[in-house]
């Protein structure tokens, strides 16, 4: 065992521990209290503080769906600083209230804070951290809705399945809760600034009918080196020639990709990219989408776009966080997404560009 594993089994094995002594001292059933439905519920919270972006699109119908059922039910979400752009545009969401990543004195502040004031507190991780478990237990509420927390007094109601797509998940919170005929349609965030520069930029380009091309997931296992992109663009070309093809970027990487795209000519991007919002209004407007990104797949299948999803082979990430489409090819990779060749791609791509026909030649004339 190499230093860097040792390490972090010691790590796993450190907060393990801790969380042992934490749930002998924290881990308290709640006192009894009738069946929850959505009359005798007067405020939901969502813990959503690790939540990243994919998580907010497949989960965001649960929020639509209990003001539905009674639009007088409170709604607040548990953020952080830096996913809280993401729900506070949301028209159903009431209340938002942030907490400082990995600060064990911010989440029982928050907790503290909003002590009694909900009755039903959603958290759908597959795993608990000493400051989770604080945060949840001086929130005070009724009833807690978990996965896999069997092995809590704490949650009142637990969903056994992990092995079932998050949207499936957050359905089955809700009726847990006595909601049922539950919608589970996404409801993406919304930018009308965003989606009118886009427009505006495509329409000065002369774009339609381009493939949106991302190449970045949030782990490192996930993500391109730009000499692969640079290979995959050139392939791409040469398979394609009159494709045009929009690369999906954030700012940190834009100067990057856009020395790319001078070189390859049926490539380019937004250069003003600065949130999600933009790539949600390039992706409306694209003919498909090539990218491992889980937040990028769950757009465009809210979008019904044809999608090439690149997964690595994990089937609990893939059972959790497949493309909810008919629409979707899937390629594989083992360690590395650089394990997947341009030409895998542009396979999956054949199956979406239309074949260019040939004209057909003249009849001659009878002599």
């Amino acid at each position: 065992m190499s230093f860097k594993q040792r390490f972090k089994q010691l790590k796993t094995d450190w907060r393990n521990a801790r969380l042992r002594w934490c749930k002998t001292w924290l881990d308290r059933a709640p006192a009894a209290a009738p069946a929850p439905n959505p009359h005798n519920l007067r405020a939901i919270l969502f813990l959503r503080q690790d939540g990243k972006i994919g998580d907010y699109i497949v989960s965001s119908f649960a929020f639509r769906e209990i003001k539905k059922a009674n639009p007088a039910i409170k709604i607040g979400v548990v953020c952080s600083a830096k996913n809280r752009q993401l729900f506070e545009n949301n028209p159903h969401i009431d209340a938002l209230h942030e907490v400082r990543p990995k600060s064990t004195l911010s989440y029982y502040q928050v907790g503290k804070s909003l002590a009694g004031q909900y009755d039903a507190v959603i958290d759908p991780t597959l795993s608990l951290r000493p400051r989770d478990l604080l945060l949840l237990r001086t929130l005070n509420a009724k009833y807690y809705v978990g996965l896999n927390k069997a092995d809590y007094r704490l949650f009142t109601h637990n969903i056994q399945n992990s092995q079932q797509h998050f949207a499936d998940v957050y359905a089955q919170a809700l009726r847990l809760l006595g909601f049922d005929r539950i919608n589970t349609q996404p409801e993406l965030p919304e930018s009308p600034a965003s989606e009118a520069a886009v427009q505006d930029f495509l329409q000065q380009n002369g774009l339609q009918n381009y493939i949106a091309l991302n190449f970045f997931g949030a782990a490192n296992s996930r993500r391109f080196g730009l000499d692969a992109i640079a290979r995959a663009l050139t392939a791409f070309q040469a398979a394609f020639p009159a494709q045009k093809f929009i690369l999906l970027t954030y700012p940190e990487i834009t100067p990057s990709l856009a020395t790319l795209c001078q070189q390859h000519p049926n490539a380019t991007l937004y250069p003003h990219t600065q949130t999600i919002h933009d790539s949600i209004a390039l992706i409306r407007h694209a003919q498909a989408v090539l990218t491992p990104d889980t937040a990028i797949i769950h757009i465009a299948a809210a979008l019904d776009k044809p999608i090439i999803g690149l997964y690595r082979q994990d089937a609990q990430n893939y059972a959790n966080w497949h493309p909810q489409s008919d629409q979707a090819q899937i390629i594989w990779f083992q360690q590395h997404i650089q394990e997947i060749t341009p030409t895998q791609m542009i396979a999956a791509l054949r199956n979406i560009i239309p074949t260019p026909q040939k004209a057909a030649l003249p009849l001659c004339p009878n002599l």
